[in-house]
C-alpha cells in the first residue's frame, strides 16, 4: 500500500493553490466601502453573506461570518444558520426556525452577489508578488492548479478576471460543486486527475485556511499554510499541521525549491517535515 509514493524521489510536478486569501482578495483597509471591514484578507464571502443575511434583518459580525471559512459556500451558509445568534435572529424575524427551503433560497441569492463582490476591482486584485510566484513555479515546469469553496460561477468569474486583467492563469481547476470539498482530499485529487500528476508526494497544496491544509494532508500532498494574507492566523494554521508555514505566496517557490524538493531527493514524504 502506497509503494509507488514511497519510491518517489522526483520533483514537484503540481502546485494547487487556494483562491481568495492566497492568490487574490488579500488584507487591505476597505472601511470606506464596507464599514464592518476587519482589515483581513478573504473579504468577498463575508461581504456576500452579510448582504444575504441583512436582507432578512439578521446582523452578524465578521468574526462569526468567518468561522466556517474554507468549506463550500452552501455548507458555510448552513453552518452560519446553525449559529445560535443567527438562528435566534431568524426566528425573531420569521416567527419560526429556518429550514432547507430557506437555505436553498438564501444560497440562490448568494450566487450572483458572490460573482459581483469577488470580481470587484478591490477584491480580485492579486496579492503582492502572486503572479511572480506562479510564473516562477511554471517556468520550472510545475503545473499550477486552483481549488476554492466558491460556487462555480463565482470561481469562473474570478479565474477569467485574473487571466484577462492580471495574466494569472491556472493549468487546472477543481470542480467546487461536483466534487466533495474540504476537509476531504477530493479537490486536490480532482486537480491531480486533470493534470495527470501522481503520486501525491509530487503535489503541493498551499492554502490560507485550516480546512485547506486538512484537505492537502488527507490527500497525502505536501502542505503549505499561508498565514498573513488570508483568513486564518499562524496559530490556527499551525494547529492543522502543515509541512511548512509562510506569510505569503511570494515565498512559495523558496519552499518548493529550497525545502520540499531536497527532502524528496532524500526520500522524505509529506507529513515528515519539521
Amino acid at each position: 500500500m502506497g509503494g509507488s509514493q514511497m519510491r518517489y524521489a522526483g520533483r514537484i510536478r503540481l502546485v494547487v493553490v487556494d483562491l481568495a486569501g492566497t492568490i487574490c482578495d488579500g488584507p487591505q483597509d476597505l472601511r470606506h466601502l464596507y464599514p464592518n471591514d476587519d482589515l483581513k484578507g478573504v473579504k468577498s464571502p463575508v461581504i456576500s453573506f452579510e448582504r444575504v443575511l441583512a436582507k432578512r434583518s439578521i446582523r452578524v459580525d465578521w468574526a462569526t461570518l468567518r468561522k466556517p471559512m474554507g468549506v463550500f459556500k452552501k455548507e458555510h451558509l448552513r453552518k452560519l444558520l446553525l449559529d445560535e445568534t443567527v438562528a435566534a435572529q431568524f426566528r425573531q424575524a420569521y416567527r419560526r426556525d429556518w429550514n432547507h427551503n430557506d437555505l436553498e433560497e438564501m444560497f440562490a441569492e448568494f450566487r450572483p452577489i458572490a460573482v459581483e463582490v469577488a470580481t470587484s476591482k478591490e477584491l480580485v486584485r492579486p496579492i503582492d508578488r502572486a503572479k511572480e510566484a506562479v510564473d516562477y513555479l511554471r517556468e520550472a515546469g510545475i503545473l499550477i492548479g486552483c481549488d476554492t469553496g466558491y460556487p462555480v460561477e463565482a470561481a469562473n468569474a474570478v479565474y477569467k478576471s485574473l487571466a484577462e486583467d492580471y495574466q494569472i492563469v491556472f493549468d487546472v481547476t477543481a470542480d467546487s460543486e461536483g466534487v466533495p470539498g474540504r476537509p476531504t482530499p477530493f479537490l486536490v485529487f480532482d486537480c491531480m486527475a486533470k493534470a495527470e500528476v501522481y503520486p501525491p508526494a509530487a503535489v503541493v497544496k498551499a492554502d490560507d485556511v485550516a480546512a485547506g491544509i486538512w484537505e492537502g494532508n488527507n490527500a497525502g500532498a505536501w502542505t503549505v499554510g499561508i498565514y498573513a494574507t488570508g483568513n486564518d492566523d499562524y496559530a490556527r494554521l499551525a494547529a492543522a499541521k502543515p509541512d511548512f508555514l509562510i506569510p505569503s505566496i511570494r515565498y512559495l517557490p523558496d519552499i518548493v525549491f529550497g525545502q520540499i524538493e531536497p527532502r524528496l531527493r532524500r526520500g522524505e514524504l509529506p507529513g515528515q517535515a519539521v
